[in-house]
């Protein structure tokens, strides 16, 4: 069963923060990158472009560590275990442009690179707001 994420855990991951991806490299060491993402239809969607470590780490290690920090709050935060579930370059482009929008307000002003959508199934929620446990089920 998919793990259901309650009204608090959701308020924190509508909020336009940065998540910090965490990756394992093929000598066993830890990959963090701060990116922008979106929760939705019970998934974690990133965006990347192809070519990046931590999706080449991904690739060949499935397992993925998430953390989300609200910078107002450091007792206010969720760790999201979870694997990598598909990847796709159909709709890349559109999907950094919403991105950029739930962040900057404005069009994506980045580097031009080829975009896909990256989703991660959430398998283990830690952490919480103030201590006390995010309303997660399943």
């Amino acid at each position: 069963m998919a793990l259901q994420f309650g009204p608090r855990l959701k308020a924190l991951l509508d909020e336009p923060l940065p998540i910090i991806v965490g990756t394992t490299r093929r000598d066993g060491s830890v990959q963090m990158v701060p990116v922008w993402y979106e929760y939705r239809d019970g998934q974690i969607w990133l965006n990347g472009g192809p070519n990046r470590a931590w999706f080449k780490h991904m690739q060949r290690d499935p397992r993925v560590s998430l953390l989300v920090l609200d910078p107002k709050n450091m007792f206010r935060w969720a760790q999201i275990q979870g694997r990598l579930a598909s990847h796709t370059l159909e709709g890349g482009d559109d999907h950094i442009e919403h991105l950029a929008r739930r962040y900057t307000g404005g069009a994506y002003r980045g580097p031009k690179i080829e975009r896909m959508i990256i989703r991660i199934d959430p398998e283990r929620v830690t952490g919480g707001e103030n201590m006390q446990p995010w309303d997660v089920t399943g």
